[in-house]
């Protein structure tokens, strides 16, 4: 992909991509907080701290009986159970802890106007389809990205109404009201149509 969550302004939610525009005023972070929670990032969180518990455990137990049977000569299978269930234990408690440490160390060192409250309201920010994150350049600016983004989805919005209104049964309306919003639909679809042009055979998209 040409284009990803690394961009410097892009982010990620919720598997979208999103691009802050510049006009905007706000920041890529705070403009992600305005958006509320990533319920896929809090799930692989809590997965990620079970992920450092099991293999701390694993760890802690295997190291203290591999101590307890060659340094202690401890070997009872029972003992060396105990021993075991003991080692999981503080293997996993530190795990977690030194996860935890590195966490907080790692959100120590946002910049302050990055770590305060959430905005009361959503802040700007427009959704880049996937396709055209991986068609544009690796040097595409913000506003580059929200223009294409803004014309590329808009066309399709345009296409989707026209396919989907043509199919409408109009057996039971009025035909004056049934043509004049056909014909608002192909007047949408013409004008978007028209900007997007120049945008597909940038990212070499099939023309409209």
């Amino acid at each position: 992909m040409s284009v990803d969550a690394h961009h410097p302004s892009c982010f990620e939610f919720e598997a979208r991509l999103y691009v802050v525009p510049s006009w905007s005023g706000h920041g890529v972070a705070e403009t992600r907080r305005s958006l509320g929670p990533d319920t896929g990032a809090t799930s692989r969180g809590g997965a990620g701290a079970a992920r450092w518990a099991a293999l701390g455990a694993v760890v802690g137990g295997a190291f203290l009986v591999g101590v307890a049977a060659t340094v202690w000569r401890v070997d009872g299978l029972g003992a060396l159970l105990l021993i075991f269930v003991l080692g999981a234990a503080v293997g996993a408690v530190l795990a977690v802890g030194t996860r935890t440490i590195f966490r907080e160390g790692e959100a120590g060192h946002l910049p302050e106007s990055d770590a305060g409250t959430p905005p009361s309201e959503r802040l700007p920010a427009v959704v880049v389809p996937w396709d055209v994150a991986r068609a544009a350049p690796e040097d595409s600016t913000g506003d580059e990205l929200v223009l294409w983004s803004t014309l590329t989805s808009r066309y399709r919005d345009a296409r989707e109404a026209l396919v989907a209104g043509g199919g409408e049964d109009d057996r039971f309306t009025d035909p004056l009201e049934a043509g004049a919003r056909i014909a608002e639909w192909e007047t949408a679809y013409r004008t978007a149509s028209r900007d997007y042009e120049p945008v597909a055979r940038l990212l070499g998209f099939p023309p409209p």
